[in-house]
């Protein structure tokens, strides 16, 4: 009898994975749709302003431990995504920039993107691992180094974290059999080193 019901959780657990699943394709492909469609409408004739970045670093925009494409198709104007390593799992983001003095040396920049921005990894309570995507917004800076138009990466951002993730991290703060020597940060960093190409 524990079989049919062990079964019988596993499916109803998978089909609910599926459908959140789905959900955060939906929301991606949304917002995807919705920054080709803004940065199309901003889009200028000069083809010198358009450039394209890989990058190394660590953060929301790298997915944790990774890397990041980001693509200018107008001078104040990128679109990116990131993919890596987030100490539990793959971690992915997708979003825009506006870079506000993209001739200088130092420009700060706003972002937004959708994606990974919270993740919780539990030794021993395995039940509480959780990833949070979400939006998050924020800036960095990008750097100039170098005669070849490579940039460093500093950045600042505020994340909107997922329900499920705050209903977990809530939960694992409430089992006595678990410590926290770290509080979350409402507040994430990032650093990376983009080459152009």
């Amino acid at each position: 009898m524990s079989n049919i019901v062990s079964f019988e959780y596993l499916i109803k657990y998978l089909i609910n994975l599926n459908i959140n699943y789905m959900k955060t394709i939906r929301k991606s492909v949304c917002l995807i749709f919705t920054l080709l469609l803004l940065t199309g409408s901003a889009v200028h004739a000069q083809s010198d302003e358009q450039k394209m970045y890989l990058g190394v670093g660590f953060g929301f925009d790298y997915g944790g431990l990774g890397g990041k494409f980001e693509y200018l198709p107008a001078k104040h104007i990128g679109v990116f995504g990131g993919l890596g390593y987030n100490l539990l799992s793959a971690g992915w983001n997708v979003g825009a920039t506006y870079k506000i003095l993209p001739d200088k040396k130092v420009s700060p920049n706003v972002m937004v993107f959708y994606g990974y921005n919270a993740v919780m990894k539990i030794t021993n309570a395995e039940e509480y691992n959780t990833t949070s995507y979400g939006i998050t917004i924020g800036g960095n800076l990008d750097i100039k180094v170098g005669s070849r138009g490579s940039k460093l990466s500093i950045g600042l951002f505020v994340p909107v974290r997922s329900s499920k993730f705050n209903d977990n991290y809530d939960a694992a703060k409430a089992d006595s059999r678990i410590t926290f020597e770290n509080e979350l940060l409402p507040i994430g960093f990032s650093i990376g080193y983009n080459f152009p190409l």
